[in-house]
């Protein structure tokens, strides 16, 4: 499991930095760059429900298509920390894993 940093504050997984949805799939399977990837679980906070309804773990199960990510073994992240950044982000295309580095 990956401890998992969010500054995506309008998604409704969201509280303060952290994601209460436990587990999500980050995607960009020809990403080259941070900015082709993004958290395809971002759901906006008027997409039904909120964040109160969930807890926030220190852990995830990240699912990863971005396959050309040194972290991505077998579609699963087992990078020990990540981020995913998009502070404004109103749909999952603004968002995107920060921590993405381009296999060598």
């Amino acid at each position: 499991m990956t401890k998992l940093d969010c500054s995506v504050r309008n998604c409704k997984y969201n509280d303060e930095n952290a994601c209460c949805k436990g587990a999500i799939l980050v995607s960009g399977e020809k990403a080259h760059h941070c900015e082709e990837t993004c958290c395809s679980s971002f759901a906006s906070e008027g997409q039904g429900g909120s964040n109160s309804a969930y807890e926030p773990k220190e852990y995830s199960d990240i699912s990863c298509d971005a396959t050309k990510c040194t972290f991505n073994e077998n579609h699963k992240c087992v990078a020990e920390h990540i981020g995913v950044a998009g502070a404004n982000a109103t749909e999952k295309s603004e968002t995107e894993c920060a921590s993405f580095r381009l296999k060598a």
